[in-house]
């Protein structure tokens, strides 16, 4: 069963089925202000709000991309292990020991570019750009794991869109975004994603569907919870067009370099 609507551009904003087109949502932004914050009963600028969201959600994905770092070293322990048992033998298989040679240095190599990318979550260059398509997917894979221990479902519905966008403006904002939406849930749900091309970017649509299905729902966090004022920040700081309403939310990032170009 399909969750796009006949028409992407209509967007569901309220509880009572009202809908709006997506310009009616993007007016109130584009004037793109930057209002003081309240948090914890004291006033804090925007920079000090950034970045409070920043480490929220590092601290929130930090369990996954341990996991991942983990899951990408013990192979290598193991291969390893072999390789030691082997040379102790009053006479090595030189056959074996060099099988063991070679996947040794595969599994290294791959590791090593998997950590890379892992660590670039936590320091990724402001000038880094990605395609949209694959980049949502490597911020689904930080989610999945934690959000279906919840009685959450990621159901990614994006085709393939050939234009690239801010790595950092996606890392940051859409996971803030599903994280604010998730926490604010109490009961198994789906998450919806769609993506459309936009004159100067793309719009990114995450629609909360209840679902009947049976689990053991645990809406607490390890880290505190994330809020739509959290999202607000960060996509302001990363120049992305962002609404929301109780059950929906719709992000418009601005378009980098068309995917195709630096193809040919």
């Amino acid at each position: 069963m399909s969750y796009r609507p006949t028409s992407f551009m209509t967007v569901l904003i309220n509880s009572d089925m009202e809908s709006k087109t997506a310009s009616s949502w993007l007016s109130p932004f584009m004037q793109n202000n930057h209002d003081t914050s309240v948090h914890a009963g004291g006033v804090i600028d925007d920079n000090a709000q950034t970045e409070a969201a920043r480490y929220a959600v590092l601290r929130r994905l930090a369990p996954t991309i341990r996991h991942h770092l983990v899951g990408e070293l013990q192979p290598i322990g193991m291969i390893a292990t072999m390789f030691d048992r082997r040379l102790q033998t009053d006479a090595p298989n030189l056959s074996h020991l060099r099988e063991n040679t070679t996947a040794l240095g595969k599994l290294s190599r791959t590791a090593a570019s998997t950590c890379m990318n892992l660590m670039s979550w936590l320091a990724p260059k402001s000038s880094s750009v990605t395609p949209f398509g694959s980049g949502v997917v490597d911020c689904l894979s930080l989610l999945t794991t934690e959000f279906r221990f919840r009685g959450f479902v990621i159901v990614n519905e994006i085709t393939d869109l050939s234009v690239e966008v801010s790595t950092t403006a996606l890392r940051s904002v859409l996971p803030a975004a599903l994280m604010a939406l998730s926490d604010q849930q109490s009961e198994p749900a789906d998450f919806v994603l769609n993506a459309d091309l936009m004159p100067h970017g793309v719009a990114l649509s995450i629609v909360r569907q209840s679902s009947e299905r049976s689990a053991d729902n645990s809406p607490i966090a390890e880290y505190r919870a994330l809020t739509w004022q959290d999202v607000r920040a960060l996509a302001e700081a990363e120049s992305v067009v962002f609404s929301q309403s109780a059950d929906a939310v719709l992000l418009t990032f601005s378009k980098a370099r068309s995917a195709t170009h630096l193809a040919g």
